[in-house]
């Protein structure tokens, strides 16, 4: 019975990660919150009815929001009255 000849096994050990330049990096994505007449209505109507939901607001909620559940970038408008508080982006 003879062995077959003995193979090289190619390397487990990763390549190293090279790091970017700085010119390569993405630009920084930011957010631009600001007041709107419209989400701070919504707010008022959700508020006057003790209900979370209104079909101007991409997202509504009583007490606080998550920031998390909001798209990075771009605008997003915001109004609370009560506790309530609407998002439109």
């Amino acid at each position: 019975m003879t062995t077959p000849p003995h193979r090289p096994r190619p390397s487990a050990t990763p390549a190293l990660p090279v790091a970017p330049s700085p010119g390569d990096r993405p630009p920084a994505v930011t957010t631009t919150w600001y007041t709107s007449a419209a989400a701070t209505a919504a707010a008022r109507r959700m508020a006057g009815n003790a209900v979370v939901g209104d079909p101007v607001c991409s997202l509504a909620s009583v007490g606080g929001v998550d920031p998390r559940l909001v798209p990075h970038g771009g605008r997003v408008g915001i109004g609370e009255h009560g506790g309530y508080w609407c998002l439109i982006w």
